[in-house]
């Protein structure tokens, strides 16, 4: 490596540093020496006058930072340095350039450019792969002697953490290549905690017991910052979501127990829809109503006409109708006719078929109590289990559920930047469900009587009493057919 009389690696720097893979994530935890290595990383190929680089940070404020730090390296090296924004210029006539992410379009500007080397810092900043996609597509090369790579570095958290933990973390091990099937690009994860850090904790040995001293008031935010986990991390809205208690495997719903769903439009943004099943339980005298979310519809680019031709598909691979649906709430948006006065999308759903008419409902615009009440249905119900569980059917509302952030602007909403389109389908049509924390009473009657419920108690409408025992699951024999999309079906 160049410098090596100026800066010399530790261990898993120095393995991060002579990786060839196309796109390499070093990092995980607080203090493990990632933005060192990045720094000494574009240095490479200094002594080329083709040689350019590009770095992205977040925001002005930190670019500034890294800005300063690098100076102090970079000019032991001979390069000078312009600003606004900074640009690293050495003797043989190499160009490191710089950037923010300060808008989303932010990306567009690089759209063009060929860089040889592109470092992205903190990656989960940026809100979804697909910006991701776009910003490295400008990471190539024509000279045979300059290979394309990209180093990111980041920590659990942020805003982008559910995708860039979906293509980095989960496709494999740590420190083992990975082949994109597609692209057939290699990349690879690469974690680093402060104990790979010796010289911080020789400078700076009280650092490590700040980071400790967290495990006694915040565990999760511990496990993200000391140990580097990607199961839980700072900011995360939905913190008690846990893979295996709230998901379950593919489930069969009843005709007899309420179905509800809810969608979310979009057509470059992806449209999501969800069905739910709401039953009772009765667990030592307590009653409550417990869901269970079995099916999901989620993609881009497509008519309403083609989503209701693929919605009814899916729920009849469940042996149900549009008809056994209670309602499906809906973004108010699709109401409202296009700006040339064309038809409004929920009308082109009911051209396609009559029933979406009395089906699609307006849903509530309180964003803050839509997602507070998701909160509700996520706690623990009296028999152990939560009162509401996700089918694995559902992959993209298991994946980005659990991926919200909280707004630093609003606390209590999710940062509307990160993907959110299934978890939005989930939060209109739990809006209009009744949660009744059963530790409290429940729906026991006070007198002890098993009593009657009226579904606009739960589910909004204003329909005939309807006794509890239509809303017991009855005994069915197992189903173990597998088919397809919503398949899998069995308790």
């Amino acid at each position: 490596m160049n410098n090596e009389n100026i800066w010399k690696p530790h261990p898993r720097q120095e393995f991060a540093l002579e990786r060839l893979e196309h796109e390499i994530l070093f990092g995980g935890a607080r203090g493990g020496g990632k933005t060192d290595a990045l720094t000494v990383w574009l240095t490479d190929y200094i002594n080329n006058p083709r040689y350019r680089a590009l770095v992205i940070r977040r925001n002005a404020e930190d670019l500034s930072d890294w800005v300063d730090r690098a100076t102090r390296f970079y000019t032991g090296l001979g390069a000078k340095i312009g600003y606004r924004p900074a640009i690293i210029e050495f003797k043989s006539g190499a160009v490191i350039r710089t950037g923010h992410l300060k808008d989303d379009q932010a990306y567009t500007k690089y759209q063009g450019h060929e860089y040889q080397r592109m470092a992205i810092e903190e990656l989960t900043q940026i809100p979804d792969e697909k910006r991701y996609l776009q910003l490295i597509a400008s990471c190539r090369s024509t000279i045979p002697e300059l290979k394309p790579q990209i180093f990111c570095t980041t920590n659990p958290g942020g805003v982008g953490h559910g995708w860039v933990k979906k293509r980095f973390v989960d496709v494999g091990s740590p420190d083992t290549p990975y082949i994109d099937p597609i692209s057939g690009r290699s990349r690879i994860y690469i974690p680093a905690t402060v104990q790979d850090n010796p010289t911080l904790i020789e400078n700076d040995p009280a650092y490590v017991k700040q980071l400790d001293a967290l495990k006694g008031t915040d565990i999760d935010l511990w496990k993200a910052w000391r140990l580097g986990s990607w199961d839980t991390f700072a900011g995360q809205f939905y913190k008690e979501f846990k893979l295996g208690f709230h998901t379950i495997k593919y489930y069969f719903p009843f005709k007899s127990n309420v179905i509800v769903g809810g969608l979310d439009w979009g057509r470059t943004d992806p449209f999501s829809t969800h069905f739910t099943e709401i039953k009772t339980i009765e667990f030592e005298g307590a009653k409550f109503f417990r869901a269970t979310t079995f099916a999901e519809i989620y993609g881009v680019d497509k008519m309403p006409k083609e989503w209701g031709e693929i919605i009814k598909q899916i729920i009849s691979n469940y042996n149900l109708d549009l008809s056994d649906t209670s309602w499906i709430r809906c973004d108010n948006q699709i109401f409202n006719p296009g700006l040339d006065k064309s038809k409004s999308i929920a009308d082109q759903f009911v051209d396609y078929d009559e029933k979406f008419r009395t089906l699609l409902k307006p849903a509530s615009k309180e964003r803050i109590g839509g997602w507070e009440n998701l909160h509700n249905w996520l706690s623990v119900a009296p028999d152990g289990l939560p009162y509401w569980q996700i089918s694995e059917a559902c992959p993209n509302l298991i994946r980005t559920l659990p991926a919200l952030v909280h707004d630093e602007n609003k606390v209590e909403d999710v940062d509307q930047a990160g993907e959110s389109h299934a978890p939005d389908a989930l939060r209109y049509q739990f809006k209009h469900l009744k949660w009744i924390d059963a530790k409290l009473g429940g729906i026991v009657h006070p007198g002890g009587e098993k009593t009657q419920l009226r579904t606009a108690e739960f589910i909004g409408s204003k329909q005939v009493a309807i006794d509890l025992k239509a809303f017991e699951t009855p005994t069915l024999p197992a189903i173990t057919s597998e088919s397809g999309v919503g398949g899998v079906i069995h308790h």
